[in-house]
């Protein structure tokens, strides 16, 4: 499954979009590598948000979409 994920830094206004490819099961990717080892500190600092209790990264289906409000970001994800 491909999530689309778009968020909206609180702070700055700065959006960050990128794509997560994998399923709950083995864990979600970014660019083959997995989602909490990135070596971008914005995209692995939404990542990080995104696996915090409550999420709905895991419970997602293809089709569905869903929004988190945080702290520091505002986030958007679209399953395909």
């Amino acid at each position: 499954m491909i999530v689309n994920v778009k968020a909206t830094n609180k702070h700055n206004g700065e959006v960050i979009s990128y794509k997560l490819e994998g399923d709950s099961a083995a864990g979600f990717f970014y660019e083959g590598t997995h989602m909490q080892e990135v070596a971008d500190n914005k995209i692995r600092e939404v990542n990080n948000t995104l696996i915090l209790q409550d999420s709905p990264l895991y419970t997602i289906k293809a089709g569905e979409s869903a929004e988190l409000e945080r702290m520091s970001f505002d986030i958007e994800i679209n399953a395909e």
